[in-house]
């Protein structure tokens, strides 16, 4: 057998050096890949001791189950929620170049272009389907599932989270951000928001109340027109005194006008051969001339009738002339007694409008009061709104930095993040070549055994003697 072995000997050579051949150029082409780790430490929960307050001189430190919740926090690490904001923040769902440098990162760059076109012919001519947003987010958060390697160290309460890439920068990122959004869904699972989300209600009732009565409020002082109740009473006095005084003047010259029109009036009926009824009358200018030519007309009928009958022409036509005079005088009186009338029906109107006016002041000044005693309780439940909305806001405050230093909650931190990894973790070309070693040289026994033992041909003399029994009487050398 070993004899058989050693004649194939050159099987064993070519068929090592052909697989140690393919793994060192597999792992010259090979995209190296670089780990990046960062861990997570479980501190225990503090509780109050309930149960023997009396012994307890604080609270106590209690882990329930170490294992069930370190394992509760690795499926927290791996949950959909935390992998997603990953994929979305650092767009692990978009197509990226990866830094590759050499003859080999060109060879590798080539390739992935050659792929790229590929994968695009095939999915215009409908081959393969192109992904939508949400479906390649999908395939990023099932990809960094698969490659995102999160276990817990040996007898510790320490979580390891691992993730490879053949960028040293994003596998770093990635297992930071990992890190970083398992805390916040760690406290948006285990904190407590039942007195947060009360106050928040409690502050936007109060703040919605709030509005409408500052609202109500607004709309009443636009409405009545106070601003300031003091000032509002003094211009509502300061206006009825003014408006007293006018009434009173008005009152007076409707008096006056309403004498002189009643005595104007009684004179005509009583005298009506009176051409003026009153001496003022008379200082009118063109009445004043009426008379005037009136008197001299009167002369000059003393005249006429000192030389002439009173059948003369003469004498006729003066009297003609006094008759126009006289109807002219007694039309313009008339007309000046109209115009008294008439002054006298507007001061009359102008009385009542200022009865009026003062009868509506008189109301807004009762009126006053009622609107101050709601003006006030409207300011007043203001005060009270904003004093509750003060103390809310405050007890909002309270509840959020209770939240904040809780520290139920911070059992779970980061203990180290992860830097760029320098050199990478595959390939390892001394390692590969090792293993091609003994890969191929299994491989190559192996195949030469098989060999051996399935070639039923005489090799040397003592197998004719073994198989056939027959003795060898000569034998030709190999040339």
């Amino acid at each position: 057998m070993l004899h058989g072995l050693f004649r194939r000997w050159d099987l064993f050579v070519y068929l090592n050096l052909a697989i140690l051949g393919t793994i060192l150029v597999g792992s010259w082409l090979w995209p190296p890949s670089y780990q990046a780790s960062s861990s997570i430490v479980i501190l225990g929960r503090t509780y109050a001791d309930l149960l023997t307050p009396a012994k307890a001189a604080g609270p106590s430190t209690l882990i329930m189950n170490p294992k069930e919740e370190i394992n509760s926090e690795i499926e927290i690490i791996r949950s959909r929620p935390v992998l997603t904001r990953v994929v979305q923040d650092l767009h692990l769902d978009k197509s990226r170049t990866v830094p590759d440098h050499g003859i080999s990162g060109a060879i590798r760059s080539g390739m992935r272009v050659t792929i790229r076109v590929f994968r695009g012919v095939f999915a215009a001519i409908g081959v393969t389907k192109r992904y939508t947003e949400s479906q390649a987010i999908e395939a990023a958060v099932e990809r960094l599932h698969r490659r995102l390697v999160v276990e817990p160290a040996i007898d510790s309460q320490i979580i390891w989270i691992k993730y490879r890439d053949p960028d040293p920068e994003l596998s770093a990122k990635v297992v930071n951000l990992v890190a970083e959004e398992y805390q916040k869904q760690h406290l948006a699972i285990n904190i407590n928001r039942g007195e947060c989300s009360f106050y928040c209600e409690q502050i936007d009732k109060v703040q919605a109340d709030l509005k409408g009565l500052q609202e109500q409020l607004l709309h009443t002082k636009e409405k009545t027109g106070i601003v300031s109740f003091p000032e509002q009473s003094r211009a509502v006095l300061k206006k009825l005194e003014t408006l007293d005084n006018s009434r009173t003047n008005v009152q007076k010259e409707i008096i006056r006008v309403q004498a002189r029109v009643d005595k104007i009036q009684q004179l005509r009926q009583a005298r009506p051969e009176l051409l003026i009824p009153l001496p003022d009358l008379a200082q009118e200018q063109q009445l004043s001339a009426l008379e005037d030519k009136y008197l001299n007309l009167k002369f000059q009928v003393i005249t006429v009738l000192q030389r002439y009958t009173p059948q003369s022409r003469q004498y006729l036509f003066i009297q003609q002339q006094i008759g126009a005079i006289r109807k002219q005088i007694k039309d313009h009186v008339s007309t000046l007694l109209e115009r008294d009338l008439a002054k006298l029906r507007e001061l009359q109107a102008e009385e009542q409008a200022t009865d009026q006016t003062i009868g509506d002041m008189k109301s807004q000044l009762d009126q006053l009061p009622i609107a101050e005693m709601n003006l006030g309780n409207l300011e007043r439940d203001i005060d009270i709104k904003q004093a509750i909305l003060s103390v809310l806001l405050k007890k909002y405050q309270d509840s959020l930095l209770a939240q904040n230093t809780d520290r139920r909650l911070e059992n779970a931190k980061i203990l180290s993040l992860a830097a760029p990894p320098l050199k990478p973790v595959f390939p390892i070309l001394w390692l590969n070549l090792i293993l091609g070693l003994v890969f191929s040289g299994v491989i190559s026994l192996s195949l030469a055994f098989f060999l051996e033992y399935w070639d039923d041909s005489l090799k040397i003399p003592e197998d004719v003697e073994r198989y056939l029994g027959r003795s060898v009487f000569a034998s030709i050398p190999e040339l």
